[in-house]
């Protein structure tokens, strides 16, 4: 089983950018710690970071057909708020505001706040 993580925009800076909010962990640490987990399966990962929408696009284009899982975490190009450059997380955005774009194809999700 091959398994595709997709990080977006601002992950790179997790365990810098406000460590009081989003934690200390960095995401080389969250890497190693699943391939650590990967280890003992049958499991290969792959981890892919990128601050352009685009880039996400083309790598879950080329996974078709090679990798088995993705696992995106589009940080903020998950929601049409957080495009139109509102500061508040989207769960604080006006209703029509709050459109999870990923929501609508994933059969799982895990979200904060």
């Amino acid at each position: 089983m091959t398994i595709l993580f997709l990080n977006g925009p601002n992950l790179n800076l997790l365990g810098q950018r406000e460590p009081g909010v989003y934690g200390t962990t960095t995401l080389a640490e969250i890497e190693a710690q699943v391939r650590l987990r990967a280890s003992v399966t049958d499991a290969e990962v792959d981890f892919q970071q990128s601050k352009h929408e685009g880039e996400l696009v083309t790598w879950i284009q080329q996974a078709r057909g090679q990798a088995d899982i993705i696992v995106p975490n589009a940080a903020d190009y998950t929601t049409r708020a957080w495009q139109s450059g509102t500061p508040s997380p989207p769960s604080a955005c006006q209703p029509l505001r709050y459109t999870c774009r990923m929501s609508m194809r994933v059969r799982n999700s895990v979200t904060t706040r």
